[in-house]
């Protein structure tokens, strides 16, 4: 019996000084790697590092974190982050933030309130710690802009996860259900439209390969989007179905090159939308319907069209119609394989022609779309299994 409990006390003394050393080690590192980036493009500033949970968790608190890119002009910053870890299994992070938050992008603030935001990164165990698989799930989301512009969304889901035949590819799943777009927006689209003023959901499914893996040296080696696969992308709105799938890769000049199939049920209703959302001025409602019903015509569908959008040579059109110049494919620093800022045109400079971005978020002045490359599979999609596994 005394030898039991010399054993149990030795195995507690040991297991608390590796919490101790542990918790040391993360509230060191943490602070170190904030204090690191003051001399390069990534400014960070923080109040205050706290580690606790002794003994089974190391509990990290960030008081007032703030992340800003210079190059990019992008940033996040908020009262507060907290990440969580089992003592016995460090590799699996459980983070959750503040119901207020703010989102820096060029030209505007964007204040982001949920009722609550959490998430989860597993890597694998290692030295590298590769990242392995992400979910994040966001309830009573509503997104504020300083450009004027608000939108919301019931719930958001985002999941990624390693493919299991690549180390260089993932899977990525986004998913929002009811939401709301901007006030502008629904106020240009009333009287032309039976749409409801929500939006029932939202989804994409995706395959990405990088050039890098996604791991602890992300900072040297700065992964970048090598190619897309757009598995399906889906807008249910109404009796207003859109959805997509192709590939869109970048060519060598860094724009936009490849297809992306769209199929439109209730065609119809899609055309207020876009003259709401700017892409069409009215005077050429008449002409874009009858190009689009003589198109859902010669598949003997008429109420629904199933149309390429094709990025090739520089150019981008939607079936006959064409569109401008393709996106440009480089990233802010202008190497190629960055994400797609089609706010901009081909030549960098905003497109002031009837066909353009919507109005409420041309006041953002980037944004991102997808490329694309590997075939698809039968996987179950990393929204799918966030959901199985909670």
């Amino acid at each position: 019996m005394r030898t039991l409990l010399v054993v149990v006390l030795v195995a507690a003394g040991l297991w608390g000084g590796y919490w101790f050393v542990g918790a040391r080690a993360v509230e060191h590192g943490v602070t170190d790697w904030f204090a690191s980036q003051g001399s390069g493009p990534l400014q960070v500033s923080q109040s205050g590092v706290d580690v606790q949970g002794f003994p089974n968790r190391f509990d990290l608190t960030v008081t007032q974190p703030r992340i800003v890119d210079e190059v990019s002009g992008t940033g996040w910053t908020a009262p507060f982050a907290q990440v969580f870890a089992m003592t016995w299994k460090p590799w699996h992070l459980i983070a959750t933030l503040p119901q207020e938050q703010m989102l820096i992008l060029p030209g505007q603030d964007v204040v982001v309130t949920s009722t609550l935001v959490q998430g989860s990164v597993v890597m694998v165990p290692g030295t590298d710690l590769v990242l392995d698989r992400t979910t994040v799930v966001g309830d009573g989301l509503a997104l504020r802009s300083t450009a004027g512009w608000e939108i919301s969304a019931t719930s958001a889901r985002f999941a990624t996860r390693r493919a299991p035949d690549d180390a260089l590819a993932h899977e990525i799943g986004v998913e929002l259900t009811t939401v709301q777009p901007d006030a502008a927006f629904r106020m240009a689209l009333q009287g032309q439209s039976d749409l409801p003023e929500q939006i029932d959901r939202l989804r994409l499914d995706a395959w990405v390969d990088l050039s890098a893996p996604v791991d602890r040296h992300v900072g040297e080696t700065r992964p970048a989007i090598e190619a897309v696969k757009l598995r399906e992308a889906l807008l249910s709105w109404g009796d207003l179905v859109i959805s997509g799938r192709g590939e869109v890769v970048p060519a060598p000049d860094g724009r936009a090159d490849g297809r992306i199939e769209i199929r439109v049920e209730n065609w119809r209703k899609m055309v207020p939308v876009m003259v709401a959302a700017g892409l069409i001025t009215p005077q050429v409602t008449e002409t874009v319907t009858r190009a689009m019903q003589l198109l859902a015509e010669q598949d003997g569908t008429p109420d629904v069209l199933d149309v390429p959008l094709v990025f090739q040579q520089g150019r981008m059109t939607l079936g006959p119609i064409p569109l401008g110049p393709a996106p440009s494919c480089a990233d802010v620093t202008g190497s190629r394989g960055g994400p797609c800022w089609t706010c901009r045109n081909a030549d960098g400079l905003r497109d002031s022609r009837p066909i353009r971005a919507p109005a409420w978020f041309r006041r953002c002045r980037r944004r991102p779309s997808v490329r694309g490359a590997s075939s698809g599979c039968n996987r179950p999609t990393p929204i799918a299994r966030a959901r199985s596994t909670g």
